[in-house]
């Protein structure tokens, strides 16, 4: 006959395990909001570029001055016209106003009637719209890396740490990879050319977005990006199977290697014919 208590563990034991993977396939929702930040991105863009060329109509000046999509998307929707475009207003938005005002007043854009204007100004609110969304996926992608893989998010950051995720396939994925592979994610079709036509393997993939490989030298990242690979390889398999906090002394670890390669590979190596790639 088994015992209250016994029985009582293994309710525990049972919930405890169920709670795990539910826990742990939160990653899909992770996976489902960095591809909802990339269209959100996509989209902004667009709507940026139609906006520019749409009330370049009206004040073309205004498109060479502020190239800052998101700036030029508040002063088009909260200024409008550009006989509105006085200091106090403009200065609300950008900061600075001379080079506008005096270009608004100078401008040979033709005029814009009320109902072109409201359309085009409807269309600026629909992009900072996105953009304000944008926040909102940032934080909640960032919770979400906290809760799922906070190891990774510490190491490389929320978003590079969720497109890794995505381009593994899951943090379980992710967690069996062997550290090569993660230091490709994302190249898949240079390694392909590489393999088929014997071109040059790739050094890198998403993992390029990382400053520490970003902001180095050419002759550099590879050996920069192997090493932060192996880091992420196992803050991943401690995210899946272990659950202890190891990424400061990960971080540590790889702010010593990236000193360390800068300092002793400081010249390109010699006898090899440089590259043009990044």
């Amino acid at each position: 006959m088994v015992s209250l208590d016994a029985l009582r563990k293994k309710i525990l034991e049972q919930t405890k395990r169920k709670l795990g993977e539910a826990y742990r396939e939160k990653d899909r929702y992770i996976i489902q909001a960095i591809d909802a930040l990339d269209d959100v991105d996509a989209m902004f863009n667009l709507i940026a570029a139609r906006v520019r060329e749409w009330y370049s109509l009206h004040f073309p000046e205004l498109n060479n001055i502020v190239k800052d999509h998101e700036a030029f998307l508040r002063l088009v929707y909260e200024v409008g016209a550009r006989d509105n475009f006085t200091e106090e207003r403009v200065r609300s938005v950008v900061g600075t106003a001379e080079k506008i005002i005096k270009a608004a007043s100078d401008s040979t854009g033709s005029e814009m009637g009320e109902e072109d204007l409201r359309m085009v100004r409807e269309l600026a609110r629909l992009g900072l719209e996105l953009r304000k969304y944008r926040s909102m996926l940032v934080d909640y992608i960032s919770n979400a890396m906290e809760e799922v893989a906070k190891n990774i998010k510490y190491l490389v950051g929320p978003l590079l740490g969720a497109r890794l995720l995505s381009k593994a396939g899951g943090l379980k994925k992710l967690a069996l990879m062997p550290a090569s592979t993660i230091q490709v994610l994302g190249a898949e079709k240079a390694l392909f050319r590489h393999l088929t036509k014997g071109t040059r393997p790739p050094k890198h993939g998403i993992i390029f977005q990382h400053p520490w490989v970003r902001t180095a030298k050419r002759w550099q990242r590879g050996k920069i990006a192997r090493s932060l690979a192996a880091k992420i390889a196992i803050a991943a398999k401690e995210d899946y199977f272990g659950g202890k906090f190891i990424a400061d002394r990960l971080k540590r670890e790889m702010e010593e290697r990236v000193k360390e390669v800068k300092e002793k590979y400081r010249e390109p190596p010699r006898g090899r014919r440089r590259s043009r790639r990044p």
